[in-house]
């Protein structure tokens, strides 16, 4: 009987001790870096271990009470430094590089994640995080689901494809429109539009002359953009974006800011309300 008792204890022992070594080896000072990154982090259960994010992580509500790092490319070594991180995980576009470098020669383990401007990366993505985050049961299921969610976008597209332009507010300057290469782009692709402005390459700024010679059917704008008016109608009224055709004929279609800075777990689900949207404008709904 004692014997037994001592064989059950020892069980008891290595799986205890197997679970807290498990748990000491998943980092518990993370940093994110891009609202994808931090999305991603939240989604594979590891919120928890978040001490901080960078100002474009607006997803979960729970990052909007988190110490900031700065603009992700545009980051500074000092701040990131005090709080002391063993882990930053960070989109591709993230910096500047010798900031990075110099967190790196301290010992601060640095993943960066491929390019989110890209539907595509999105299951590399989460794996990537996952291992890095000792959180790879989780990343398989989540790698499982976004598969099959991006593989549902492929049936979205209509039969005749409307022309749609992406313009996004930027404060006081010029509005932004999306050329090829971009997650404003790939949304138009998805949904079954055509970008009248993929002869350039990624986001630039448009004049007034553009945006009232754009004969679009639709615009797709961030929901920012919308909330920065007041509305729908306050959009229709700006003395820029308002000389859009399509504006002012209310043909306005929207996605969160998160998913136009890059491709994350939510994302696929965005896009096919953008395309329900899209179908019961063309229905007249």
């Amino acid at each position: 009987m004692r014997g037994l008792f001592v064989l059950l204890f020892a069980i008891f022992s290595f799986v205890v001790l197997g679970a807290t070594a498990y748990a000491n080896d998943r980092p518990g000072r993370v940093i994110t870096v891009g609202a994808p990154a931090t999305e991603i982090v939240f989604a594979l259960g590891a919120g928890d271990s978040v001490i901080a994010t960078d100002t474009t992580s607006t997803r979960p509500e729970s990052v909007e009470a988190l110490p900031k790092v700065g603009y992700m490319r545009q980051l500074a070594s000092e701040g990131i430094i005090s709080l002391k991180p063993d882990l930053i995980i960070a989109v591709e576009k993230s910096g500047p590089d010798n900031v990075l470098e110099e967190l790196r020669s301290l010992g601060i383990p640095i993943v960066r994640l491929p390019s989110l401007d890209a539907m595509k990366n999105l299951p590399d993505a989460i794996a990537i995080a996952g291992a890095a985050l000792g959180r790879d049961d989780a990343a398989d299921a989540l790698t499982q689901k976004v598969r099959g969610d991006i593989e549902g976008l492929r049936h979205l597209a209509e039969q005749e494809r409307p022309s749609i332009m992406f313009l996004m507010a930027v404060g006081h300057g010029k509005p932004l429109s999306a050329g090829s290469h971009t997650t404003a782009a790939e949304i138009i692709d998805l949904i079954g539009g055509n970008n009248p402005m993929a002869t350039f390459d990624g986001f630039k700024p448009v004049s007034s002359e553009i945006i009232a010679a754009d004969q679009s059917d639709y615009v797709l704008v961030p929901q920012s953009t919308v909330d920065h008016y007041g509305g729908l109608d306050g959009l229709k009224t700006d003395p820029v974006l308002g000389l859009n055709k399509a504006v002012s004929n209310g043909k306005v279609l929207t996605v969160s800011a998160s998913t136009i800075l890059g491709f994350g777990p939510q994302s696929a689900s965005e896009i096919r309300e953008v395309a329900q949207s899209l179908h019961q404008q063309e229905q007249g709904q």
